[in-house]
């Protein structure tokens, strides 16, 4: 990936001139065609983020693509402080650089990127998948689509499974004691303002795990689970574009991309993007599948019962997600349903797989 000469801040920056910049200087267009915007319209409902997609006239006619997507930094303060303070934006950008050249994980082609660290401001300018379709976190999926991601899951952790180099890259390997206490720092004092906003719509055994396990959060985000690899971070259907009559899924919005456990991403995304009833009718069977898939992709000396208890110690991801997230963007109304359904989902999760008794120095021990 080329860089164009400059980054913009924001969606109203973006000119012809600039954008027929980035695409020829990454191949998207020949180097004497032009791209002119027709139109633009806000997509997805990410709240860390504003993305925006582009239609595009070009001259001579197609001779470059008749549509882009355009990612900016929240135009909400708070979103945007997050996004600096949680390293978000840096991630994206850097994910892109860095790691998605070596992964099979189907994903838009990226055409430029561009980070200000001074300031928290960044763009990305991706491939349109113009025909996806976002899949629907509140309601969940089936099993066949839940295994089709998980193949796209394996297809981000095989390639890179255990990899010195990719492990080596300080803004993905970010685990260490000083993050897992600022991590503790900052999500610990929301969990009364999330309970306060949610606890009417979880059951009270729920709000029981969330507060067992913010007590012992820092040594939990210690505690090391299985081999290392890049991981997604937020792998959930609302990350995932479907396209009719295709299985095959596509990944979007590495922001919280790290190194770590696989099984953290597995979890995840069982836990939220499935019913509890779903979960509990096919979780060892997609845990199978995606082990299989797995093996498929050279990944050797990690059995099956590895999986299960690190997808078990792995189960309060979704929490964290939950807890922290819900309370540092902008407040949506289909925010809050989604933050109170994931609540749910994930501590019941949590509750199946007597997860508990994992945690460090819990009560439950």
């Amino acid at each position: 990936m080329t860089a164009a000469p400059q980054g913009v801040r924001s969606i109203t920056e973006v000119d012809d001139r600039w954008l027929t910049t980035v695409l020829r200087t990454s191949g998207a267009l020949p180097p004497a065609a032009s791209a002119a915007v027709t139109s633009s319209a806000p997509v997805g409902t990410g709240q860390m983020a504003d993305t925006y997609r582009l239609r595009l006239a070009t001259e001579p006619a197609g001779s470059g693509p008749a549509s882009v997507i355009v990612k900016c930094a929240s135009s909400d303060e708070q979103s945007r402080s997050t996004g600096l303070a949680t390293r978000a934006y840096e991630i994206e950008v850097s994910f892109y650089a860095d790691v998605a050249g070596r992964i099979g994980t189907r994903m838009p082609a990226c055409h430029f990127g561009w980070y200000d660290g001074s300031a928290g401001w960044f763009v990305l300018v991706l491939d349109d998948v113009s025909e996806g379709e976002q899949g629907e976190q509140l309601a969940g999926c089936d099993a066949d689509v839940a295994a089709a991601a998980l193949d796209e899951m394996a297809a981000l952790h095989g390639p890179v499974w255990g990899s010195p180099d990719v492990g080596a890259l300080r803004w993905l390997n970010r685990a260490s004691p000083e993050s897992a206490a600022f991590t503790t720092s900052l999500v610990t004092p929301l969990l009364p303002g999330f309970l306060e906003r949610y606890g009417d719509q979880l059951e009270p055994e729920h709000v029981g795990v969330c507060e067992r396990f913010v007590s012992v959060m820092e040594p939990w985000l210690s505690r090391a689970t299985g081999p290392g690899t890049a991981t997604h971070g937020d792998f959930r259907l609302d990350n995932l574009l479907f396209v009719p009559g295709d299985p095959r899924p596509w990944v979007v919005d590495w922001q919280t991309a790290s190194w770590g456990s696989a099984a953290a991403d597995v979890a995840y995304f069982l836990g939220g993007s499935l019913s509890t009833e779903d979960r509990r009718d096919h979780e060892e069977d997609l845990l199978c599948s995606y082990h299989d898939a797995l093996v498929s992709r050279g990944v050797d000396g990690y059995p099956l019962a590895q999986l299960r208890e690190d997808y078990r110690l792995s189960t309060f991801g979704g929490l964290l997600m939950a807890i922290g997230a819900s309370m540092l963007v902008r407040r949506t109304e289909r925010g809050d349903a989604m933050f109170a359904t994931s609540a749910r989902r994930h501590a019941q999760q949590i509750i199946d797989n007597a997860a508990e008794t994992l945690l460090p120095g819990g009560p439950h021990a």
